[in-house]
């Protein structure tokens, strides 16, 4: 899936003046009038840069349409809540996206972000905000969903209004309800298991004229060839190499420097392991995480800096520059692959509700 060519730059610029100018009264053969709009728009620039929540906000409903887009299963992805809009009243918000999947159906999604504290944080949703969005859905002929990333476990949920409870005229979900009864599958979610471990192997040129490892562990190495393996089985096919490497990037599963082979004094060999967290003794395969979260990942390494947090809030790439590339009916040779399609269980209630 690949982004729609348009130019922001050119068009965007002129709409949001236009904007502006119905309430402030500017004039576009008016200088003064331009600059005020500079200067209106620096201030406002600088206000949202420096609020937290928006930048959070924004990132994660960006990242939302690239998860939709790299898993395969949807067709068109839009905008809907850009734009001009006329209506007979206000008691119509219109959804984030307008999503049509490769089965032809429809549906709007509004995307939220829920940082929760702890695993039973409710993340709650006014009832008259929620009914002016399923307005818009109806009058659009379209469904509504509620996308909730939690990213304090990268996780996302796809909810169904009525996936909802209510409490004293408040609806809410937490993470448990909202893994249960997600509709992340519609979109082409799935959960990935393998066999560990998965090992990233450099081999070195043996080149006598760099110099040897120095004493503070500085070595001059260039790659003659690399290697990937599963369970010990190298890998031969370039599908299966791609999706180890995929896999061991973006996963869940600990990844750590392995063994480091020297030779005559200089670097020959150097490895890196991706180990599951948990071993689960019950089974041969471990699951590596969801491809939802595994986007989220390689978004994050784009958009997100450790030392000083938000540095973008989309990309320049396509969705299907996160997309890893795994046939729903694919049976690997080296690299066996589990695919877990989840449905949603709308009846989920947690233990601690049936103990009331």
């Amino acid at each position: 899936m690949k982004r729609q060519i348009r130019n922001p730059q050119k068009f965007d610029t002129l709409e949001l003046y236009s904007a502006l100018a119905r309430d402030q009264g500017y004039r576009i053969d008016a200088q003064g009038d331009i600059d005020a709009f500079h200067q209106k728009i620096g201030d406002s620039l600088k206000a949202s840069l420096d609020n937290p929540s928006l930048l959070h906000g924004k990132r994660v409903e960006a990242m939302f349409a690239h998860v939709a887009g790299a898993m395969g299963r949807c067709k068109y992805i839009k905008q809907e809540d850009g734009g001009t809009a006329f209506a007979t009243s206000d008691d119509f918000i219109a959804p984030d996206y307008r999503i049509v999947t490769i089965a032809d159906e429809l549906f709007l999604v509004e995307v939220k972000n829920f940082h929760m504290k702890h695993f039973s944080s409710r993340y709650r949703i006014k009832r008259p905000y929620l009914k002016k969005l399923e307005a818009y859905a109806k009058i659009n002929r379209a469904d509504l969903k509620i996308a909730i990333y939690f990213s304090t476990v990268n996780q996302w949920s796809l909810l169904s209004p009525e996936s909802f409870m209510e409490e004293n005229g408040e609806l809410w979900i937490d993470l448990a309800h909202a893994m249960a009864r997600s509709e992340m599958s519609v979109i082409g979610d799935r959960k990935i298991g393998t066999l560990p471990l998965l090992r990233f192997e450099m081999l070195c040129e043996q080149d006598q004229d760099k110099p040897p490892i120095s004493e503070d562990g500085i070595a001059e190495i260039s790659i003659r060839e690399t290697h990937m393996y599963c369970a010990d089985q190298r890998l031969e096919g370039a599908q299966e190499k791609d999706i180890a490497f995929y896999l061991m990037r973006y996963g869940d599963w600990d990844v750590t420097q392995g063994a480091v082979e020297v030779s005559d004094g200089t670097l020959s060999k150097v490895s890196f392991l991706s180990t599951p967290r948990e071993a689960n003794n019950n089974q041969e395969f471990e699951i590596v995480g969801s491809l939802s979260s595994m986007v989220c990942n390689a978004f994050r390494e784009l958009t997100i800096s450790d030392d000083t947090g938000i540095v973008s809030l989309d990309v320049k790439y396509d969705p299907s520059f996160f997309r890893l590339k795994i046939p729903e009916k694919y049976k690997g040779k080296g690299l066996p692959i589990w695919q877990f399609i989840i449905q949603p269980n709308r009846k989920f209630f947690s233990d601690k509700e049936h103990n009331l």
